[in-house]
C-alpha cells in the first residue's frame, strides 16, 4: 500500500514538468522510460541541508554510438555538452532527464518532491523573455 502515494507523486511530478515545459506528456514519459543503468550514469547526488539540491550525469546520446553527454542540474541553472545546449542554449533532452533524476533521487533519499517552481530557468516564458 505505501507504494501508491509514490507512484502518485511521480506521475504528478512528470504532468507537472510537461506543463512546466510546455511540452507533451508522452514526450516527458518517453524521457522517463529512457532512464536505465545503461543510458544514465549518476556522478554525483549534491546535498545540502538534508535535502537534494542538485545531479551530475553522464547521459548515452540515444543517436550517436558511443557518446555520452556530461549535464549538471541544480536550484541555479543547468548545463549539458550536447551540441543543443552548448551552442544553442536550449534545454535539451539530457537536461529534462537530469530534472527527472533529480527529482527521483531528491524522492528516494528525502521523500521531498523537487518544487518546479523554484526552478526559474526551466520555465518557458521567463526564458522566451530572457532570449
Amino acid at each position: 500500500m505505501p507504494q501508491q502515494p509514490f507512484d502518485g507523486r511521480v506521475k504528478n511530478f512528470l504532468l507537472n514538468l510537461a506543463r512546466v515545459l510546455n511540452m507533451r506528456i508522452e514526450k516527458v514519459l518517453e524521457l522517463y522510460l529512457y532512464v536505465s543503468p545503461e543510458t544514465v550514469k549518476i556522478v554525483e547526488v549534491v546535498e545540502r541541508g538534508g535535502e537534494v539540491v542538485g545531479v551530475r550525469l553522464a547521459v548515452r546520446s540515444a543517436r550517436r554510438q558511443d557518446t555520452w553527454y556530461y549535464v549538471a542540474v541544480g536550484k541555479y541553472g543547468a548545463k549539458c555538452t550536447c551540441e543543443g545546449n552548448t551552442l544553442g542554449g536550449k534545454i535539451c533532452r539530457h537536461i529534462i532527464i537530469g530534472v527527472i533524476t533529480w527529482n527521483m533521487a531528491s524522492l528516494l533519499k528525502h521523500g521531498k518532491e523537487l518544487d518546479l517552481s523554484q526552478l526559474t530557468w526551466l520555465r518557458t516564458s521567463e526564458r522566451e523573455a530572457s532570449e
